[in-house]
């Protein structure tokens, strides 16, 4: 993964400022065995994106879900600020402001706390405004998905049947696009975490399992059972097995567990479906829904469960046309 990214690909360049997340930095220096702790290798790569990475202007860093830091996982990054040449502004890491304090050590670099909004500035002295980079991460993750998903439409020759759901079009959404490009895949990985995290803090969800129902939904929720600890599971329909009389899973019953289903792109919600039949004949339940892009309106699919996605696909203007049969 390390050979094939480069430091541009770890973030995003704003008129203000460069954006990026810690636990990116974290995976791909480290892998995903421990993606809440920095290490050396990671405070490294920070280093880097402030020596390499438009210099000029600060760099802002999303410490959301991080939870502890190595002893000397940030000497190089406070190396790199002892001159105040630079600015670093981290967000969602109050939690470590202490920390930071007891890392720097002997280190010159400045270090100021706003805890009006809750964010850490070290190095170089700039005035940002804070809602600045609220508007423009925001549009970050637009234009990202935007373009990542303009990416991934290929047009047929002719019209079509999906393989999966009751819809005739003139072209598809192809995920194994994302699945195939190490900075698409983190990337999209990162922004379904942040909605996966706003769901289980607002459901209060106790006992939670992340459900894929193809292969192309299981690399997605593999990794967010990794960013969060969770459980998952990928059904091939009723599958493993291909034989639908098969119910061999049946035989591990789930009973109070809250799945939540996790994809690709929503058209009719075919699997979506099949996953919460999957999940209450297990005795369990599947009331949300979380995928990179969906067709009809999360409305429509209300009384089954709750849709979440990141992005409508008839915003995009792929010139995609979809008839139901």
């Amino acid at each position: 993964m390390k050979s094939m990214l480069n430091i541009i690909d770890l973030g995003f360049s704003t008129t203000s400022f460069v954006f990026t997340r810690m636990q990116v930095l974290v995976w791909v220096s480290n892998g995903t065995s421990l993606l809440s702790l920095i290490e050396k290798n990671a405070g490294h790569l920070l280093s880097r994106m402030l020596l390499e990475f438009e210099p000029d202007k600060p760099l802002v860093v999303s410490f959301k879900d991080i939870v502890n830091i190595d002893d000397h996982a940030l000497d190089d990054v406070f190396n790199c600020l002892s001159s105040n040449n630079r600015q670093l502004i981290i967000l969602d890491g109050f939690h470590l402001v202490e920390l930071m304090h007891k890392l720097k050590k002997d280190s010159k670099a400045n270090i100021e706390t706003d805890s009006a909004f809750n964010i850490i500035k070290i190095g170089k002295r700039v005035k940002i405004n804070f809602q600045d980079i609220v508007n423009e991460r925001k549009q970050i993750k637009v234009n990202f998905l935007k373009n990542t998903i303009q990416g991934t439409f290929r047009k047929f020759e002719n019209e079509k049947r999906l393989s999966s759901t009751p819809i005739i079009t003139n072209g598809e959404f192809d995920s194994n696009r994302i699945l195939s490009n190490p900075k698409y895949f983190i990337w999209t990985t990162a922004f379904l975490s942040d909605a996966l995290r706003d769901l289980l803090d607002r459901t209060q969800l106790k006992k939670v399992k992340l459900l894929s129902a193809s292969l192309r939904g299981a690399p997605f929720a593999s990794m967010l059972g990794m960013l969060h600890n969770l459980e998952y599971e990928t059904i091939d329909h009723f599958g493993p097995k291909h034989k639908v009389f098969e119910f061999d899973f049946i035989k591990k019953i789930e009973k109070g567990t809250s799945y939540i289903y996790v994809g690709d792109f929503c058209f009719a919600g075919t699997e979506i479906k099949i996953a919460k039949t999957y999940t209450e004949m297990k005795s369990s339940r599947l009331e949300h829904a979380l995928v990179i892009g969906n067709l009809i309106e999360s409305e429509v699919f209300k009384d089954d469960f709750e849709l979440i996605s990141l992005i409508n696909l008839n915003e995009l203007g792929t010139g995609v046309t979809y008839k139901l049969l």
